[in-house]
């Protein structure tokens, strides 16, 4: 039975959630599902990536909800006769619940990759939406308590979580990478440059203990709109980095010794489990989702949301202490194994021939 299916997303930007969907696409492909990504808005890296990995993409230069948007969605579905759309996150939904109006023999179904709960307008918009959706997945426990928090009464809400792929990293290709200076601790963040994510937490945290000393290291890899910010608060600390925007940066962090990512909310963080397979102890906010996949004083140091001296005491103990950064490092890369790609594209690929048999 031929099968086709379209990742439904919002611009290409390099983020993870764009990066996951490009590794979920080229590996149901594999399988022998036509898989193609459409994007809603602005153009960007992850359009090459894609088109290295031989997916075929499509920007559709809307944004929002409009008739222009509705239209060259379904004009895209038609053009590939597409069976199932999967949209990601919340914007992208909407439009593709109000496609299916417009073309109902395609199956709709979403992933939310985040805490997000709609309001106002938004909430009343996404009710409506739940009932052409075949399926709303959430990426971990805690956001699918979320979604049945605002969803109607008998939506399918199935938990398939974010999966990455595990592969041995080079440490020394990565330290030469990043310039660490030989015999120093290297902390390291990996993502958006956005207030949700906290990186300017980290950032404060790091000045707090290890301002100027030469031992200790901070790299902050990524770009965003708080870049700028960051950079003026570490102006005159040598010792913290910017790489900016990385592509493949994944294979940098076994160059690090300590992985630091200090969200105010998160739903399954893509480079944390990265950060687990490369063998590293994490410091991180006390949040549900972060205690979905580590466990504390295990793999993990958790300080409580907002504490910047219980932040800061985390980086400490872990620069402080070689033997216990390798032993919670070692059984991260150990549960990390619980966390690999493959299961999550089975799941994926389960609901997608499920509903196309639908159609």
């Amino acid at each position: 039975m031929r099968l086709s299916v379209a990742h439904l997303i919002y611009g290409l930007d390099l983020g993870g959630l764009e990066q996951l969907v490009v590794q979920l696409a080229d590996r149901s492909r594999q399988r022998g599902i036509e898989a193609s990504i459409l994007a809603l808005g602005p153009d960007g890296p992850v359009h090459d990536v894609a088109s290295r990995a031989g997916l075929e993409v499509e920007l559709l230069p809307a944004s929002g909800m409009s008739f222009k948007a509705l239209s060259g969605i379904r004009r895209a579905l038609e053009k590939r006769r597409v069976s199932v759309l999967h949209a990601h996150d919340l914007g992208p939904w909407l439009n593709a619940a109000a496609v299916r109006m417009l073309r109902p023999s395609t199956r709709v179904m979403a992933t939310f990759h985040e805490q997000r709960t709609p309001e106002g307008k938004k909430r009343t918009a996404a009710n409506a939406a739940a009932r052409v959706t075949d399926a709303l997945v959430a990426c971990g426990e805690k956001v699918r308590q979320d979604i049945l928090g605002w969803a109607p009464a008998g939506a399918r809400v199935p938990v398939i979580a974010n999966g990455v792929p595990l592969v041995e990293g080079d440490r020394a290709a990565a330290r030469a990478e990043l310039g660490v200076p030989e015999g120093a601790v290297a902390i390291g963040y990996c993502g958006g440059m956005r207030p949700i994510k906290g990186p300017d937490k980290l950032l404060q945290a790091f000045i707090d203990k290890f301002a100027d000393r030469a031992d200790v290291q901070l790299y902050l890899i990524g770009a965003g709109p708080m870049e700028d910010e960051l950079r003026s608060t570490a102006r005159g600390h040598a010792n913290v980095h910017f790489t900016g925007l990385v592509v493949g940066a994944a294979r940098l962090l076994p160059g690090l010794d300590v992985y630091a990512q200090t969200s105010l909310s998160e739903g399954r963080s893509l480079s944390m489990l990265e950060a687990m397979g490369a063998g590293l102890p994490t410091v991180a906010h006390d949040l549900q989702p972060v205690r979905e996949i580590h466990q504390e004083g295990v793999t993990a140091l958790l300080a409580p949301l907002g504490d910047r001296a219980a932040l800061g005491a985390a980086l400490q103990r872990l620069v402080g202490d070689a033997p216990l950064r390798a032993r919670m490092g070692a059984a991260a890369r150990s549960l990390a194994q619980r966390h690999s790609i493959e299961p999550m594209v089975d799941a994926y690929e389960a609901l997608y021939r499920e509903l196309a048999a639908r159609a």
